[in-house]
């Protein structure tokens, strides 16, 4: 701490400007970074989670089908000849039989690479092709599926996937090495007939056959496909009794941990972050509406941050970038800052040694130059004095000393903006706060030196003074910008825009009550910078027009504070020369164009 008390003046300042710099750019860098890999990490997961919905309505889609071809089986009228006797066995278990249901089967339930098979079932027979003879022709009321059929009355019944193999390989002479999977749409066909707009019911001893669709397994993996698009992705898809019914990862599925499908079925869609089998994983799930169902896509966690673009790269380098270009400034702005006030501890020195006579050289009018300068109007004082009464006037310099030490601080009026600015926060008026906001950036802009500057830098004061004039006249006209974007790595006389904008709301736009439009456009062409600013306001005569370019031609070369018109292009002919300046188009109740061009430097 000794150490530093005896530190001068502007390395302190740099100090504190720096541990001030690093300290908020640390912080802000770690909160971005943490922010936006988790905006980025959630739209990610939004994005499998609408793969999921997709592929969940075309499951959905193919369902529903199934379940709408089943109700209107329930009116088929061959169906209802076929199946409506006492003594099914007797009359129609035969080939021919099976073929004429299995063609009505088929305008119901056409082909498809989807559909295993389609079939009706009674107790002693099978009706309906299946191409690979897997279901049993006779003795299938002896199966489970055949005892769930009978009790799908009211609606669908969905019957988890199961290996046909397994199932029926005892009971059907046909072998093969190859498992096939399968899920099962069942349900009770009670048929009935419409009759002179009357609807006839079966015989109450004729038996009720039994539909059932068999669906591939494979069905459900196609329609997964796209979203397992990073690696080491699955997919499951499972039952409210956590029954699988397809998962691509089948090699863990029978010891698979249930826990976090549980914690799923509470919710119909969404996206959840769990540990599965030891790995978080992130997890976008969705309920297929027509079965039940819910699909569930797991990702690794950390697989997924590796689609998403690298913000702990780009973080570092824009905060060291950021912080390298701010100490470079600190130590910049801490000079500019101390330089007057060691003129002014040269100047007290010397006055300090009888030297009454000193005086300080001072430029601009900031809150230290100010003092400087009343520091020279002290020591003049002074010299008048001491012919007049030394020690009153001696004590009068001290009193006088004293005061300059208590003058308004650099920041004075930019804290007083913050003050009304958090006040107006505080009570929730935005646009005030907003107005300030732009307010102090503009006196910050305002208060640099003057000449030529970033072109960026004079955009941005100008937007800001468009949306404080909004404000002002309660929008009833909007500015447009069209820049090209090449224009910014270039420098521009300062506040070479802003007279233009303010004479087309001031006096083009002064009658206009709404829909007022002011187009600021910039290109370069030809190796000049040609920027115009065009209105739709009230236009002027050609007489005006002239009366302007005349006063812009006959100004002095003397140096002017003014940023009107005659200003702007004055200053345009003496930094590039002649050729360069301002041309104004205009007409009565057409609007104003006035055109700028500027060299493009080399």
């Amino acid at each position: 701490m000794d150490m530093y008390s005896k530190l001068s003046l502007r390395v302190r300042l740099t100090l504190s400007y720096i541990v001030l710099i690093v300290i908020s750019m640390t912080v802000l860098g770690v909160g971005y970074y943490v922010k936006s890999s988790q905006v980025i990490l959630q739209n990610a997961s939004g994005t499998y989670l609408g793969l999921v919905k997709t592929s969940n309505k075309s499951l959905d889609a193919k369902f529903a089908t199934v379940e709408q071809s089943a109700v209107n089986m329930h009116l088929d009228e061959d169906l209802f000849e076929l199946f409506n006797t006492t003594d099914l066995q007797a009359r129609y278990l035969n080939y021919e039989t099976d073929r004429k249901i299995t063609r009505i089967l088929q305008k119901y339930f056409p082909t498809s690479e989807d559909v295993y098979s389609v079939n009706l079932a009674t107790k002693d027979y099978m009706f309906g092709g299946n191409p690979f003879f897997w279901i049993p022709k006779k003795d299938f009321s002896a199966s489970d599926i055949y005892q769930t059929g009978l009790q799908a009355v009211d609606r669908t019944v969905w019957i988890p996937t199961y290996n046909l193999l397994e199932k029926y390989f005892a009971s059907t002479a046909t072998t093969s090495s190859k498992d096939q999977f399968v899920f099962t749409a069942t349900r009770l066909i009670n048929l009935s007939r419409v009759t002179n707009n009357l609807l006839k019911a079966m015989d109450p001893q004729a038996e009720r056959p039994i539909l059932l669709v068999n669906f591939q397994e494979s069905m459900i993996t196609k329609a997964f496909q796209e979203s397992l698009v990073v690696q080491g992705s699955y997919y499951y898809v499972f039952t409210k009794d956590m029954k699988i019914i397809s998962t691509s990862d089948r090699s863990n599925a029978p010891s698979l941990q249930q826990e976090w499908m549980r914690s799923l079925l509470t919710d119909k869609s969404g996206t959840r972050y769990l540990k599965v089998n030891g790995e978080k994983m992130v997890v976008c799930f969705d309920q297929i509406a027509t079965t039940g169902w819910t699909s569930a896509v797991l990702i690794p966690y950390d697989n997924l941050l590796k689609t998403v673009p690298n913000m702990f790269s780009y973080t570092l380098y824009s905060t060291v970038l950021i912080l390298v270009l701010s100490i470079f400034l600190a130590s910049f702005f801490s000079s500019r800052i101390t330089m007057p006030l060691k003129k002014l501890l040269w100047g007290i020195k010397q006055s300090g040694e009888g030297n009454f006579n000193t005086r300080i050289d001072t430029q601009g009018a900031s809150e230290v130059n100010l003092i400087i300068h009343r520091f020279n109007q002290m020591n003049d004082k002074i010299q008048i004095l001491i012919k007049e009464n030394y020690e009153t006037s001696l004590k009068e310099i001290e009193a006088e000393l004293k005061a300059l030490n208590f003058q308004f601080n650099p920041h004075f009026l930019y804290n007083t903006l913050n003050i009304i600015n958090y006040l107006a926060i505080e009570n929730k008026q935005t646009v005030i706060s907003k107005m300030l906001v732009e307010l102090s950036e503009m006196l910050e802009y305002t208060a640099k030196k003057s000449g030529e500057v970033s072109f960026r830098e004079d955009v941005s004061y100008l937007k800001s003074y468009d949306y404080i004039m909004k404000q002002r006249f309660e929008d009833k006209f909007r500015i447009e910008y069209d820049i090209d974007p090449d224009l910014y790595r270039y420098t521009v006389p300062k506040f070479f825009l802003q007279p233009f904008i303010e004479n087309a709301i001031i006096h083009g736009l002064e009658d206009c009550e709404e829909g007022g439009l002011i187009r600021v456009s910039g290109h370069i062409a030809e190796h000049l910078r040609i920027f115009t600013i065009e209105d739709n306001g009230k236009g002027m005569e050609a007489s005006a027009i002239s009366r302007i370019l005349a006063l812009s031609e006959a100004a002095g070369h003397g140096s002017s504070k003014s940023v009107g018109i005659e200003n702007v292009h004055k200053r345009v002919k003496l930094i590039y020369g002649e050729p360069y300046g301002i041309t104004i188009e205009s007409r009565l109740q057409a609007g104003t164009k006035v055109t700028i061009t500027l060299p493009l430097p080399n």
